[in-house]
């Protein structure tokens, strides 16, 4: 078994191949004689702000890495690596195969970087489970790279592609492959698509995926500028046919209206084991908010977490959404910060979150007097 000095001799020797200075977390971890399993370099952190990785220190890393067989976890978010690192980290993952998770969140990989990606998880022994390429300038070439290697794949359970100039040949790229061949992803986050004035056909090809994709558990289509028919189309044609067990989804930031409750209701009636749902900076209104209040209790008997935040909710509506609170017994976050709430809507929250049924909730609002009325302030959870 080789020894923490004998490891930190190795890394100070690759640094020197590559002519970089160590990644000073790598050193004092091999000092500590801490294993390396998960090697966390967020360059957003306090440590690495001003020191951030460079590709020449991810060669040096990657190299190093080759043989550490208890290696699971690799992040390296918001260091700005090109192409060439990401070469090297694909190398990695070829070599490695206990590497089960690596998050690139932003970077600066583009398809070139994609492809190679591709490479190595189109391998039948590819072992990654978890691929994060959020904030990444991917475009539709990278993410039609993305929907060719899902045809293929049958390691990954999570893929996120949010935030990656995906535009709507790429979305629909990637939604064909998981009609077509894809029975492992489980969790796909495709947020904040360029979708300038997105057609129906677009959610056509949503729509069939979502009914032919068994394995799929949680979704984001959040800021895709969706609208109510839009959302019609979705659950007609696809939620109400798919064969999933939906655990998550995520519609923030779309252009549903208050009209769009009855259509959420037909939604939610069909994910019973939902535990996450985000409908936040929408304009659901008092008729959304009262048609939420009204099926969350029957049909989502799982839901822990509940976010209906900026969406224009009046009294009318966080008084049904109060009353509906005490009867999600399992629900442990809720944040509604950003309606419109007046002293009923902050009376009628203030009683429910007091409820001992929602002992272990969580809220981003507390109540305070004022004069001898309830307000609310927003609070951090």
């Amino acid at each position: 078994m080789t020894s923490n000095t004998e490891l930190r001799e190795q890394y100070l020797q690759k640094c020197s191949d590559f002519a970089c200075p160590p990644i000073f977390p790598i050193l004092e971890a091999l000092d500590a004689g801490r294993t390396l399993d998960v090697v966390a370099l967020d360059g957003n952190s306090k440590e690495l702000f001003n020191n951030r990785i460079n590709p020449l220190q991810v060669f040096s890393l990657c190299e190093f890495l080759y043989d550490y067989s208890t290696l699971t976890v690799l992040r390296l978010q918001y260091n700005f690596l090109n192409n060439m690192a990401v070469q090297a980290i694909a190398r990695l993952i070829q070599s490695n195969r206990s590497l089960r998770m690596l998050d690139l969140t932003g970077n600066q990989v583009t398809e070139e970087g994609a492809h190679a990606l591709v490479g190595v998880l189109s391998a039948p022994d590819c072992g990654l489970q978890a691929l994060v390429l959020r904030n990444n300038p991917l475009g539709d070439s990278g993410a039609l790279e993305l929907a060719d290697m899902l045809r293929v794949n049958t390691s990954l359970t999570l893929l996120d592609m949010a935030d990656t100039h995906c535009g709507i040949q790429g979305l629909i790229g990637v939604a064909n492959a998981l009609m077509e061949a894809n029975n492992t992803l489980k969790i796909l986050d495709l947020e904040d698509a360029v979708l300038q004035a997105p057609q129906d056909s677009t959610y056509q090809h949503l729509s069939r995926m979502l009914a032919a994709s068994p394995s799929l558990t949680d979704l984001s289509l959040a800021k895709h500028r969706m609208v109510d028919s839009q959302l019609e189309l979705l659950v007609a044609q696809g939620f109400s046919r798919s064969r999933g067990e939906w655990s998550g989804l995520s519609l923030r930031g779309n252009r549903l209206s208050p009209f769009a409750g009855p259509t959420l209701e037909r939604l939610l009636s069909g994910c019973p084991r939902l535990q996450r749902l985000n409908l936040s900076a929408n304009a659901l209104g008092n008729e959304g908010a009262v048609s939420l209040a009204r099926c969350l209790p029957r049909s989502c008997a799982a839901l822990r977490e509940l976010d209906v935040r900026g969406n224009g909710i009046g009294d009318v509506g966080l008084i049904a959404l109060a009353g509906a609170l005490p009867l999600l017994h399992t629900l442990q976050l809720f944040l509604v910060w950003g309606n419109h709430m007046g002293p009923g809507g902050a009376r009628a929250l203030a009683d429910a979150l007091q409820h001992p049924a929602l002992r272990r909730l969580r809220a981003d609002v507390k109540p305070y007097m004022v004069e001898g009325e309830v307000a609310m302030a927003l609070q951090e959870v």
